[in-house]
């Protein structure tokens, strides 16, 4: 059982590797956003993170410390989803609509549902284990901008240099490691699982993402191949952090980075639009690390335990999430698209 005391020094490390994070994101998103400060992103996020943890205490869906140090990561999403709202020509109306609705709807029902849910579950095997919280974080996040569109007269927008994309990725998987690592409110021997997942794991989605790159031939440079693949490999790592352990982490990864980095080169993607062709590469290589535990985690997992059935229900709650998000975003996105239109 953590300690007051220690419980409050690890949801601070949490926040503060959030805030790490987001400027990191923000140095990848900064020719989407333009001069336009991020204001709305941090409103959302304290609200969301107000609104979850409320949500959280009165149902008993999970502890508060774990609670807030999941929130901590949403800010550096909602800076994701004001971006692909930006790029989806959205006035500041419309992007705060777009950021509520994730961050008061879908992040809380994301986080919360699943574990209400599987606590009433009698069978064997019927737990879900998300040590990361890749289902409100990333799965809710990737699917609810799958519908996002670009107005018809909208500009090609700037991309970011590949040394700087470098750089922020590079940011962003410091910031999630040592977030990762504070979930565990602990100092105990899976704190050094869990970094070297958090380390691993990304890098190896590097190194897959580049693969896909040079047998594909797509012209992207190393530098942005690598930057991609590491993003991928972050939101694989969230899910199996403490119970995936190595060399499985880095499979897990490597292969996030070859699924997200086939689906980002799609050629019939290519007329979606950014952000529905980086919500569907990041719902891939979640998918890939969502489905680790019970395929791959320790004396869990169906090659350690050859029990099918723990993997039906994670597969129904990342079906579900997903479905949710994209139903909650459906109307959102037509409200944009009829102020754009009006």
């Amino acid at each position: 059982m953590t300690a007051p005391d220690e419980a409050v020094l690890f949801v601070a490390i949490s926040f503060a590797a959030g805030g790490l994070a987001t400027l990191s994101i923000f140095q990848l998103v900064r020719p989407v956003i333009g001069g336009r400060m991020v204001w709305p992103a941090i409103a959302a996020a304290a609200l969301t993170t107000v609104v979850t943890t409320s949500l959280g205490t009165l149902t008993g869906a999970a502890r508060l410390d774990y609670l807030l140090g999941i929130s901590a990561f949403t800010l550096p999403v909602l800076v994701l989803l004001e971006a692909a709202a930006i790029g989806s020509g959205a006035d500041r109306v419309a992007r705060w609509v777009l950021m509520l609705a994730w961050g008061l709807i879908v992040f809380p029902g994301a986080a919360l549902i699943p574990p209400l849910l599987t606590e009433q579950c009698r069978f064997d095997g019927c737990g879900i284990i998300d040590f990361g919280g890749a289902l409100p974080l990333f799965v809710s996040a990737a699917a609810y901008v799958l519908l996002a569109w670009s107005p018809p007269d909208a500009v090609a927008v700037a991309q970011v240099r590949g040394s700087e994309a470098i750089a922020g990725v590079l940011g962003f998987w410091i910031a999630f490691a040592i977030w990762l690592a504070s979930l565990e409110a602990a100092l105990d021997p899976y704190v050094a699982r869990i970094l070297l997942a958090g380390v691993v794991g990304p890098a190896a989605g590097a190194l897959g993402w580049l693969l896909v790159d040079q047998l594909k031939a797509t012209g992207r440079t190393v530098t942005r191949s690598l930057a991609f693949g590491f993003l991928a490999g972050i939101v694989a790592t969230a899910s199996g952090a403490v119970t995936v352990s190595f060399p499985w982490s880095a499979v897990v990864g490597a292969l996030a980075g070859v699924v997200a980095g086939v689906i980002h080169a799609a050629k019939p993607l290519a007329a979606a639009g950014v952000a529905p062709r980086w919500g569907l590469s990041l719902l891939g290589a979640t998918a890939v690390g969502f489905l680790a535990p019970p395929i791959s985690g320790d004396t869990i997992g169906i090659l350690f335990s050859a029990q099918v059935g723990v993997l039906w229900t994670p597969l129904l709650a990342f079906v579900g999430v997903a479905l949710g998000a994209a139903v909650v975003s459906a109307p959102v996105w037509v409200l944009l698209r009829r102020r754009q239109a009006g």
